[in-house]
């Protein structure tokens, strides 16, 4: 029987929840702010993120 554990925390959730002066912006909106590009962007290799 395999007893190794399988559970894969959410790295971005993890980093959001850190105790730190810091203020991460939460997976669920950064990623309905990604959801809104087009997907073309991706795919733009003249694309450049800022």
């Amino acid at each position: 029987m395999n007893s190794l554990n399988t559970y894969n925390p959410d790295v971005l959730l993890c980093l959001a929840n850190l105790s730190n002066d810091e203020v991460f912006t939460p997976p669920s909106v950064a990623e309905a702010m990604l959801n809104m590009l087009p997907d073309e962007l991706w795919s733009d290799p003249n694309a450049t993120f800022l």
